[in-house]
């Protein structure tokens, strides 16, 4: 099998003294290609390296709705060097009301500078939402979704929802959240966005699988995928197959 995260942070400091054997271990499992999403700027240089040092690295650039700032304001100019640097997309950015700060104008504010150049410029959007997806939908009505779409990570929305989105332009990713005790609601949704617009994704170090141990590691995504299989009750190498082919259309990649 050959399989895509979707969406992980290799960034993340509980990786900093054993990335090669993270890497090494996903790649064993066969994840041929990791998409880590920086979640603030002074982040993006270390996603570019770890691009430039692991073949099966590859990195997407933005301002994680946790992480906005007044500074932020300037985003736009800092996103015109998206393709120089060789990113792929424009992410994590996003929405959340579940935090009090930032404040949510100024995280609407930023995730709207951010979508407003991957629109510009059709680079694809990983977005995070939380308790925002009729601000989200607002958003996505002023500014639209860049033609090469996108994805919402770590989908915990509606089969309803998510038809929405779909005719909006987006996908969906889902991890470890799918070896979570059974949830009609999820359920229902894996089966709307299955199989066009349905990816797998770790978000490593963040959401691990029931069972395993922290910090989460891409290879866990097997589990994941295990999951989905049961939810579905499809195998589990037409499901790899079938999310990887949506995660090389989305983000243009070559395996």
């Amino acid at each position: 099998m050959k399989l895509i995260d979707s969406h992980c942070h290799l960034e993340a400091d509980e990786f900093d003294s054993c990335i090669d054997s993270i890497i090494d271990n996903a790649v064993n499992a066969g994840i041929v290609k990791l998409i880590t999403s920086s979640v603030e700027y002074s982040q993006w240089e270390k996603s570019k390296n770890l691009h430039e040092r692991f073949n099966s690295v590859e990195f997407t650039i933005g301002v994680h709705p946790w992480y906005v700032s007044e500074t932020d304001r300037d985003i736009k100019d800092k996103l015109i060097n998206a393709d120089n640097i060789g990113a792929i997309a424009i992410g994590e950015i996003g929405l959340d009301k579940k935090i009090q700060s930032p404040p949510f104008d100024l995280q609407q504010n930023i995730f709207e500078l951010q979508l407003q150049y991957a629109v510009d410029v059709n680079k694809p959007v990983i977005i995070h939402c939380r308790r925002a997806f009729n601000e989200l939908i607002e958003s996505i009505n002023r500014i639209g979704i860049p033609k090469k779409g996108g994805i919402v990570h770590a989908y915990s929305g509606s089969a309803e929802l998510a038809e929405i989105l779909i005719k909006k332009g987006l996908s969906f990713s889902m991890g470890g959240t799918l070896t979570y005790r059974n949830s009609k609601k999820r359920s229902d949704a894996l089966k709307v966005i299955y199989p066009d617009y349905f990816l797998l994704e770790s978000d490593s170090p963040d959401i691990p699988p029931v069972n395993s141990v922290k910090p989460n590691v891409p290879s866990n995504i097997l589990l994941s995928l295990k999951a989905a299989s049961e939810i579905l009750m499809i195998d589990q190498e037409s499901i790899a197959e079938t999310t990887t082919e949506n995660a090389k259309k989305i983000f243009g990649i070559n395996i």
